[in-house]
């Protein structure tokens, strides 16, 4: 049997013993074999073993043994929706049965893509005109970080090529995503973040304020953080920021009080776009169609995924104005 690096790493003897204990389930066994999850520790996962989810209903999923758990993250997030929504599973077929794929490039398009165009603008702020799809959220924040360094070149300004994300922030898994999100986890042993990556201070009241420091204080403080960032980095070579209207991975945070209506000015003032990460917060999860709408946010580009299709299909999207 092939062991593979990461039994190198732990020891043949190790990974073997546990694959033998697993074999009496031989999806466990082929699983620990030869299954790399992300976010995942494999020595732990091998002293478990993996839990392996067969199907969903609802809030609820349930493993090989027909254990039930409800799924209070909702699958990371994903599936707003429900793990078994009969009207998304028809549409799909339906689909699948007509057209199952088909590209945009070179001016090509199809029904559904022009639909669903229309129906994301019709949904998202005023200001917002065009749709860009992808295949999910960090897609689309990749995406986003290169129509600001297209847009900024375009209007004579190709030094504006840095990004602001903020501490304990999560935007996504790949190069440029990964390096905007500010949690370590993401980022040691992959060289990250990349150059063009700005951290602000984390807008997590209860972990950073001063004793006797107001939630207004608070975001006064952080107002004055960002001016410095922009100060010393200097506005010139700046983009755009990107923030989640409400913080998911990094501890499902609150915005304190004023904090956008405060840090929004100075973006302005500075020439520097808001990008509103909604891949979590998006079509509905804050009570309003857009986590913007709750905070008051006035973004430039959205990026949102997810909710979009309820995970049920890889489909992420890009808004932004015709400007």
């Amino acid at each position: 049997m092939k062991v593979g690096i990461f039994s190198e790493f732990y020891g043949v003897d190790f990974f073997m013993d546990k694959i033998i204990k697993g074999s009496k389930n031989s999806l466990e066994a082929k699983s620990l074999d030869h299954h790399l999850q992300p976010y995942t520790n494999p020595e732990l996962v091998a002293q478990s073993g993996p839990q392996i989810i067969r199907s969903g209903d609802g809030i609820r999923v349930k493993d090989i043994e027909g254990k039930s758990y409800i799924e209070g993250m909702s699958g990371l997030w994903c599936a707003s929706l429900g793990f078994n929504e009969p009207v998304l599973i028809e549409a799909a077929i339906s689909q699948m049965n007509s057209l199952p794929f088909y590209h945009s490039f070179t001016g090509k398009t199809t029904e559904p893509t022009i639909r669903l165009s229309e129906k994301l603008i019709e949904i998202s702020p005023d200001n917002l005109e065009k749709v860009f799809f992808c295949n999910s959220g960090s897609e689309a924040n990749d995406t986003a970080i290169k129509i600001v360094w297209y847009y900024q070149a375009a209007r004579g300004k190709p030094k504006k090529t840095k990004i602001i994300s903020r501490k304990g922030s999560y935007h996504g898994v790949t190069l440029a995503s990964a390096s905007l999100t500010a949690l370590s986890y993401a980022q040691v042993g992959f060289g990250l973040p990349l150059d063009f990556a700005l951290h602000t201070t984390s807008p997590h009241y209860f972990q950073n304020s001063y004793d006797q420091e107001t939630e207004s204080e608070f975001s006064e403080r952080l107002v004055s953080d960002l001016e410095n960032l922009i100060a010393t980095q200097g506005a010139e070579n700046i983009g755009a920021l990107i923030a989640e209207p409400l913080m998911g991975a990094g501890g499902v945070i609150l915005p304190p009080e004023k904090y956008f209506s405060l840090i929004q000015p100075v973006l302005r003032k500075n020439d520097i776009l808001m990008i509103a990460d909604e891949v979590i917060c998006g079509f509905g999860r804050t009570g309003n169609m857009w986590g913007s709408e709750t905070f008051n946010i006035f973004p430039d580009i959205i990026t949102c995924a997810k909710g979009l299709s309820s995970a049920y299909f890889p489909i992420a999207a890009v808004l932004m104005s015709n400007d």
